[in-house]
């Protein structure tokens, strides 16, 4: 009994000793507050078999599940959503490397800035097949989310083109043709992960054909004008295209910037997985 007070004291130094080393793990990786102390723990305590983290890569990213090994388990090659849709990273993080053995920490950041990467690269490459391939065939042959974020790129530009030449009727038309190719799409064999991602760009499409019908019957002719300002808009910028409000300097990555009326947010690039959309209203 004489010993329990002294006991005690040593057990607060002890949990205080804990907290203040799982903070610092948590100011390095963030997302790590996301985690509770018990799977923080428990991924501290497998340093020494990288492979050991997969379980909590859900709980510290939105749409990643696990990634990828090489065959030593040394480099992670590619990230995996919880549906399998697999992305290979552009840049593939050697786990075992001086600096990231025994610190996790450290290699989840560079997975964490890999993804975004990643994406942005996708991303681009997809813009770039989407101007000359068939329509239909290209939303089968890239992940679901740079699928929908091309598409709004795209209806972002053609409708501010339509605008500005008048010829909104004539991208009203082009909007009901696409969809009509799509439920032909659809009415066809596909594989799950295709079907998810081209349920989802119906979804998005429906929105922009009705959105464009009601700028007809509105006889919106102007970009600048409110009922085209009020909708969400995508812009791709590459790299030095425009100065960012945080640094006051030219963008060093390539960005897409997501405008509504007059405010503006660069579009996050956290990789998502392949999900279904709700349907499209003013509260969603």
């Amino acid at each position: 009994v004489e010993d329990m007070p002294e006991r005690n004291t040593t057990i607060e130094k002890v949990q205080k000793g804990l907290k203040d080393y799982l903070e610092t793990k948590r100011l390095y990786f963030p997302r790590f507050f996301f985690l509770n102390d018990a799977d923080l723990l428990s991924i501290l305590a497998e340093t020494k078999d990288p492979t050991l983290v997969q379980p909590h890569m859900g709980k510290a990213f939105e749409g990643i599940a696990k990634v990828r090994f090489d065959k030593d388990n040394r480099i992670i090659e590619a990230m995996i959503s919880a549906e399998g849709e697999l992305v290979e990273l552009v840049t593939q993080i050697d786990v075992m490397k001086p600096g990231n053995v025994g610190a996790v920490e450290r290699w989840l950041v560079e997975v964490e800035e890999s993804m975004m990467d990643t994406l942005r690269h996708v991303t681009k490459k997809s813009n770039e097949a989407y101007a000359v391939a068939d329509r239909v065939k290209w939303c089968c042959e890239w992940p679901g989310q740079v699928v929908l974020c091309t598409d709004c790129i795209y209806f972002t530009s053609e409708m501010t083109e339509a605008l500005k030449s008048n010829s909104v009727a004539e991208y009203e038309k082009k909007c009901f043709a696409q969809l009509e190719n799509i439920v032909v799409l659809v009415r066809g064999e596909m594989t799950k992960l295709n079907r998810v991602t081209v349920g989802a760009m119906v979804t998005i499409d429906v929105h922009a054909r009705d959105e464009v019908t009601q700028l007809v019957k509105d006889r919106v002719d102007s970009p600048e004008d409110f009922a085209w300002l009020k909708q969400l808009r995508y812009y791709w910028q590459d790299k030095g295209t425009f100065e960012r409000v945080d640094t006051l300097k030219p963008n060093t990555k390539m960005e897409c910037k997501v405008c509504i009326v007059n405010s503006t947010l660069l579009y996050g690039f956290e990789y998502l997985g392949n999900t279904a959309r709700l349907v499209i209203t003013p509260l969603t």
